[in-house]
């Protein structure tokens, strides 16, 4: 990281309408002073995200800041030590992303198995147990929702049993959210007919007529076991995380992301902020990055405020904040543990929300009076309704000002009666824009019916209803393609497409994922990027935006998103990232 330093010593003058900087009026009648910066950009194409000024051709940095942002002829004046020419070139805002999983890569390691058939697959796992009899669990990756799911009926233990019957297996779907274990895994872990569901429905172990568990793992049921089972005690699997997530790091801060929301960690939550706290205290973080504390089972409701205030306590720093709790409200479609108004086509099944209205409104209010924010997973219009009515009547309860900002992340489908209350209640809604693209996957659509399928994801007219919308990766384990997938171009191309990039097309022409009306405008992602974002993680007084006063936060792209190919936005890399008026990635072109 480059300071960008002043070569000789400047003086900052009294910022004036019309300029930057001008002469205070006690020095009126003396010579003029030039205004002097660290750095001035001319001739730039500069989307500013500011609604007030929304572009420019110049600015100014010093200290830091932003003390110029107009055109050309304002910023004649401004002397600095370092002076940039754009040529054109585009200039954006850094970017924030409202919904990511960092610090979570390589926390878990995977036996890969492989087969284009049930019995190619399971042949797999066989051949990996003997090559690994030293493992006690045979944690695998990862088996096809379409290969195992059908309707209500999933993957069964004696499957597994009859090829691994003294065998600790725990095989992980292609979503991660559901997980196959034989009868070995469930007796070690305790779970027997007796054994309560966490929430029935959605993190719950699927049963057979008897009650008994068939071996389909679901949600937060298998979740709430990882850091008891598999916790990180190798020295080299902790090694190979932590370099996995400074890697990862300096990947999204090359796509020019200068701050984050990670969303949870799947109980590894002390672990994981270990390692970014340590990334930190090297100087060695390079955006600003917002942890929580996820609640996967009802049960961690009751300490979510005491952890993550322990959280802010044990790990937190200038860069390093925990200001929020994240609450998987539904799980997702095609375990049918997403929770929607109408049931599952097929199964009959209607699953409930993690928590009702009543123990959300209650989380919420303790959020109030702690003056901590609430991010919520929420894939299905009944668990979005949920939320909706609990924030309702929490704002009932509370005289003063409501202090959490609600951002629902994901919003698959909503139920058409219940958009204009996504503004009218101030909730923030968080779209992962890259998932907009054709499916091949038939699962969801058989699930869900036609009409509901091509209702999906409308962030479009969620911004036209006025509410504030922010844009994300959600990804942590794409193995190579995972520097793609966290790239907000990849979000910004399939948002405004709601197609996938050709070369991942599954056919001469996948189409445009209904309704096509939805594609977003190549403003609406950027403000979705930039004061959007800002404003979700309570930034908007000093990120977000260029504009005087506001931190020096910016990307140079060398091909202009709103001139080139639609089609080739996605392979986007930016030649210049700022921070604070930091070179973080790149080089200042001379």
């Amino acid at each position: 990281m480059v300071l960008l330093k002043k070569i000789f010593a400047v003086s900052l003058l009294t910022f004036m309408s019309g300029y930057a900087y001008g002469a205070s009026e006690s020095q009126s009648d003396k010579a003029i002073t030039f205004p002097s910066a660290d750095l001035v950009i001319r001739n730039a194409k500069i989307f500013t995200s500011n609604t007030q000024q929304l572009w420019a051709e110049a600015l100014a940095i010093s200290d830091g800041k932003f003390v110029y942002v107009g055109d050309n002829k304002g910023a004649e004046p401004i002397q600095a030590p370092l002076s940039i020419d754009l040529q054109g070139r585009l200039l954006v805002p850094g970017l924030i992303d409202g919904h990511a999983h960092p610090g979570y890569v390589n926390v878990e390691n995977f036996g890969e198995v492989s087969g284009n058939t049930k019995e190619a697959l399971l042949a797999s796992v066989k051949q990996y147990a003997e090559k690994h009899p030293e493992q006690k669990w045979l944690r695998l990756c990862c088996w096809p929702t379409a290969m195992f799911v059908n309707g209500s009926e999933g993957p069964r233990k004696e499957t597994l049993d009859a090829i691994l019957p003294d065998r600790l297996v725990w095989f992980e779907s292609e979503t991660a959210h559901d997980f196959w274990l034989n009868s070995k895994a469930l007796s070690e872990l305790g779970v027997d007919g007796a054994t309560p569901d966490p929430k029935p429905g959605l993190a719950m172990y699927a049963r057979d007529g008897q009650g008994n568990p068939t071996g389909w793992v679901k949600e937060g049921a298998g979740v709430q076991h990882f850091s008891e089972q598999f916790a990180l005690v190798d020295s080299s699997q902790i090694q190979r995380h932590k370099d996995a997530v400074a890697d990862i790091l300096s990947v999204m801060s090359g796509h020019g992301l200068t701050a984050i929301f990670d969303a949870g960690n799947k109980g590894y939550g002390d672990h994981v902020y270990s390692v970014i706290a340590s990334l930190e205290k090297q100087g060695r973080l390079p955006l600003r990055y917002y942890g929580t504390y996820q609640i996967f089972t009802p049960e961690r409701a009751k300490r979510a405020v005491a952890e993550v205030k322990r959280y802010r306590r044990e790990y937190g720093g200038s860069l390093l904040r925990f200001n929020a709790v994240k609450v998987f409200m539904d799980g997702i479609s095609a375990n049918q543990s997403a929770s929607y108004t109408e049931p599952y086509l097929g199964s009959g099944i209607a699953t409930e929300p993690l928590l009702t209205t009543e123990e959300l409104t209650a989380l919420l209010l303790e959020l109030h009076e702690e003056k901590l924010d609430l991010m919520v997973h929420s894939i299905g219009d009944r668990a979005t309704r949920t939320v909706l009515d609990a924030l309702e009547a929490a704002h009932a309860e509370v005289a003063e000002a409501f202090y959490p900002r609600v951002t629902i992340a994901h919003l698959a489908l909503i139920d058409p009666s219940d958009m204009k209350r996504i503004e009218a209640l101030g909730v923030i809604a968080n779209f992962s824009p890259w998932w907009f693209g054709v499916e091949s996957n038939p699962v969801v659509r058989d699930l869900l019916g036609p009409a509901r399928y091509d209702a999906m994801y409308q962030a479009r007219t969620v911004f036209e209803t006025g509410a504030r919308v922010t844009f994300s990766s959600d990804e942590w384990w794409g193995g190579d393609m995972l520097p793609t997938y966290v790239s907000p171009y990849l979000g910004i191309q399939t948002g405004h497409t709601r197609q996938y990039p050709r070369e991942w097309w599954q056919s001469e022409n996948d189409g445009i994922r209904a309704p096509v009306t939805e594609r977003l405008e190549l403003e609406q992602l950027l403000a979705g990027y930039t004061r959007n974002g800002a404003y979700q993680l309570r930034l908007e007084g000093a990120q977000g935006a260029i504009e005087v006063g506001k931190e020096a936060d910016f990307v140079v792209l060398d091909q202009d998103l709103f001139e080139m190919d639609p089609q080739s936005i996605w392979a986007l890399q930016p030649s210049l990232v700022v921070m604070q008026g930091q070179v973080m990635q790149g080089s200042l072109p001379e």
